[in-house]
């Protein structure tokens, strides 16, 4: 491989490296947190609904409002997943050029 090659492939790694870490930071805040506040995420959306839906009748908030209400809600895995597919779409996409 030469220095052009490791070049081009070396932000990839970096990039893909980085979702990774993302995604696994998200998870361990999102189980601190039901540790320390007892709740998991159906309940933490109970509490947080009455708040929400007075937050979206001001109808200031056109786009939260319908991601909270039509939006499919994935689990955590199929969400990884997806934004893996995304970010390796458009590494080869990049790449393809």
């Amino acid at each position: 491989m030469d220095s052009f090659e490791v070049d081009a492939i070396m932000p990839v790694v970096t990039a893909v490296d980085a979702y990774v870490i993302g995604a696994v930071r998200r998870e361990i805040a999102e189980r601190r947190a039901e540790r320390a506040t007892g709740m998991d995420e159906r309940h933490w959306q109970a509490s947080l609904g009455p708040y929400l839906e007075r937050a979206f009748a001001t109808g200031r908030f056109p786009a939260l409002a319908t991601v909270v209400h039509d939006a499919a809600h994935l689990d955590a895995d199929r969400t990884f997943r997806m934004g893996l597919d995304f970010l390796l779409d458009g590494i080869e996409a990049r790449i393809s050029k």
